[in-house]
Parts: structure tokens; C-alpha cells; sequence
């Protein structure tokens, strides 16, 4: 692994941008990637396509329909934030993904909640491209101490400029129990602005396993807006994809125990970016996923309980990772499975997946193309 991360450092990073970005329009443009021989499977319906934007520990992921429908969970940092090379933006790499992608429109924005790494980027990114609806849980929550003038970083601030700037855009505040429809794919809202589902989805409703057990110890939430965050189950066909954003355990709880309100998940997204501030072992026993996908950074989530916890997972998930997490190096997943092996040049390699309406799963990673399929289940 010394070795391997040694030879990315040496490389050149702009060529390695080209380079990538060449890769992931030839992979997302071909439609379903190569499905390996040993899991060749037919199936009849043409998939929703998601991309894991590598925003460097920050959240972006994309959801595109067969019918180029869209919608954006989060926009990453702000431009500047990471660096003056332009390819590092969050909203470049945004927009890029989208071309991949073959749109180039977001019909749907969903800010999950104003932390910088969520949502920093939107006034980069509507500088590049067209955004319709854009959705939220409504007003900060996270005010500085009394007396304090917040900094032009701080999530006040933060949120005054967001609504300045999505100010001639339709906006929708949403609930718990809310539905977005796009097309083929649609969105359930479980969690916002501190509330939870009231009672079980359709479908959901099980005992969870190991409610009474003790729960994770009290860390603290990171910041009020995190377990304010907007979650969603998306639906499409019998598939499900289960989003918490930055959730936090004592919310999440609440979703899941005593009985599970939200469902099964073919794939997850892992919350917090894999910070142990969230993912209780009760959840992963809940939802019990087949596949997960973890936006961490290099320095940022990747916490080891957390990777502990879903390799311990009853479900036993198959789980892709964003970045190598260089504090929890004897956890990490081998590094097929892990998208950007260092931290500095950052290597801006996201993780895709094509999930089709059976919930049959594909993930490919973007740095070496290498692919895994999971067929539907029988």
C-alpha cells in the first residue's frame, strides 16, 4: 500500500484530472457498464445512475434517471476552499459529473442542511449550470454564541448567502413524510429539521434487533444543523437507496428503535461521512444493506468504529470508499474498493453505481474501473 500511495503522489495532478475526467464521460456516457462474467445477468429496465462526487470529505452525489431526470444531495466547499486549482472546485467536478452524465440541468437541489461542506458550493454551482427546485428544512438552526459576530465561514453566515443566492429559484421547505417525485425515482423524506418519521413507511415497521442494548455514547453533535439534516429513502422500482446526510445516533435512533420506520436498504449512503457521531450498529441491523458507499476524506470520517461497525454489520454490506482514512489505516477496505488513495494531490476519482428497478446493484471505481456487481435478490 506504502508503495502504491508513493507512485499516485508522483504524478502529475492536472494530467491525472484530464485523465479522469476522459474515464468517468467514456464509462457514464456508455450507459450500464460491463457487468463481469461471474455475475453476467439479464435485466429487462434501464438503471437510475448515481455518482459519488469526490468533493474531498464534503457531500455531492448525483441521481440521474434513464429519462435524464436529475437531482443533487449537497454541493460540497467553496470554491477556493481546498486549494486555488480549479480542479479541486466542488462545483466543477459537480458539473462535470453531470456532463458524464449527459445532463445539463439539476432539476432538483437538495441542501440537506449549511454546513460548509454541504453547502458551500451553490453559488459555484449555479454559476455553471441551471438548477430548478432546490430544497431544505427550512432556517438555520445553528446561531454563534451570544455576542459573537459569526465569521464569513460560520453557518450563519453561510446560510444568509445560500438564501441570497437561490433567492429567483422555486424553494420548497420539507418535512417528514414529504414525497418528491422525479420520474421513475422517488424521494421519501424520513428526517428534517430535528423531527423523524411519526410512524412506520409502508413496507417498514419490523422490531429492530439489539434495541435494547446500551446505545453509542453521548460525542455530541458536531454542530446543530447536523441531526437537522434531510433524509431520504429513494425508491426506484422495488430498489431502495437510503441517504441520512449528517445525521446524527440520537436522531437516527429515533428512526429505527424500537421498530424500524424507514425500510430495508440495497444501498446505503453512510452518514457523516462515516463519522462516529453517527451510524449505530442497531441502524445497519435495521436497514440491513447489501452495498454502501462512504463520501469520506483523507482526515475527514473513515473513523474507525465506523468501519468496524459495518464490517460487523449482520447484512455483511459490501462497502466502497471515497478516500484511504490515513486516522484508521488497519480498518480501511482493500484498495480496490477505495476511490482516491491520497490526500495531497487530491485525486478527484468518484465512485459510481447503476442500480436497476429488481435491485440488482453495480459499483465501479473511478480510479481503476474496477467493477462489482450485485445481482437482485431472488
Amino acid at each position: 500500500m506504502r508503495e502504491s500511495i508513493m507512485a499516485h503522489q508522483r504524478r502529475s495532478g492536472r494530467a491525472k484530472w484530464l485523465h479522469r475526467s476522459v474515464a468517468l464521460a467514456l464509462f457514464l456516457s456508455a450507459g450500464t457498464p460491463a457487468i463481469p462474467r461471474t455475475v453476467a445477468s439479464e435485466t429487462p429496465a434501464k438503471p437510475l445512475r448515481l455518482a459519488m462526487v469526490d468533493v474531498e470529505g464534503g457531500a455531492a452525489t448525483l441521481l440521474v434517471t434513464p429519462q435524464g431526470r436529475s437531482v443533487l444531495i449537497d454541493t460540497g466547499w467553496p470554491s477556493g476552499f481546498r486549494g486555488t486549482d480549479p480542479t479541486r472546485s466542488s462545483a466543477i467536478r459537480i458539473a462535470a459529473a453531470a456532463k458524464a452524465l449527459g445532463i445539463s440541468k439539476i432539476d432538483y437541489l437538495i441542501i440537506t442542511h449549511y454546513h460548509m461542506d454541504h453547502v458551500g458550493g451553490v453559488q459555484d454551482l449555479l454559476a455553471q449550470m441551471p438548477v430548478g427546485t432546490v430544497i431544505d428544512h427550512g432556517p438555520n438552526r445553528e446561531m454563534p454564541k451570544a455576542g459573537a459576530t459569526p465569521g464569513p465561514n460560520d453557518t450563519a453566515s453561510l446560510y444568509v448567502r445560500y438564501r441570497a443566492s437561490i433567492a429567483s429559484h422555486k424553494h420548497r421547505v420539507v418535512k417528514p413524510g414529504d414525497r418528491i417525485a422525479i420520474g421513475p425515482l422517488v424521494l421519501d423524506v424520513v428526517s428534517a429539521d430535528r423531527a423523524v418519521l411519526s410512524r412506520a413507511a409502508k413496507d417498514a415497521g419490523q422490531p429492530t434487533p439489539g434495541c435494547d442494548a446500551p446505545r453509542l455514547p453521548d460525542l455530541g453533535n458536531g454542530g446543530e444543523e447536523n441531526p437537522r439534516a434531510i433524509g431520504i429513502v429513494a425508491h426506484y422500482g422495488a430498489a431502495r437507496i437510503v441517504s441520512l446526510a449528517d445525521l446524527t445516533a440520537d436522531v437516527e435512533w429515533g428512526l429505527i428503535c424500537p421498530v424500524n420506520r424507514i425500510g430495508r436498504a440495497d444501498l446505503l449512503i453512510v452518514s457523516h461521512h462515516g463519522s462516529q457521531l453517527s451510524t449505530n450498529p442497531q441502524l445497519l441491523a435495521a436497514l440491513a444493506p447489501r452495498v454502501a458507499l462512504m463520501g469520506n476524506g483523507a482526515t475527514k470520517g473513515g473513523d474507525e468504529r465506523v468501519l468496524q461497525t459495518i464490517a460487523a454489520a449482520p447484512s455483511h454490506p459490501v462497502l466502497w470508499q471515497e478516500h484511504f482514512a490515513a486516522k484508521s489505516a488497519a480498518a480501511n477496505r482493500p484498495a480496490a474498493y477505495i476511490a482516491n488513495l491520497t490526500a495531497d494531490p487530491d485525486e478527484g476519482y468518484s465512485l459510481s453505481a447503476s442500480v436497476w428497478p429488481d435491485r440488482r446493484v453495480q459499483v465501479t471505481n473511478g480510479r481503476t474501473g474496477y467493477s462489482e456487481d450485485y445481482p437482485a435478490p431472488h
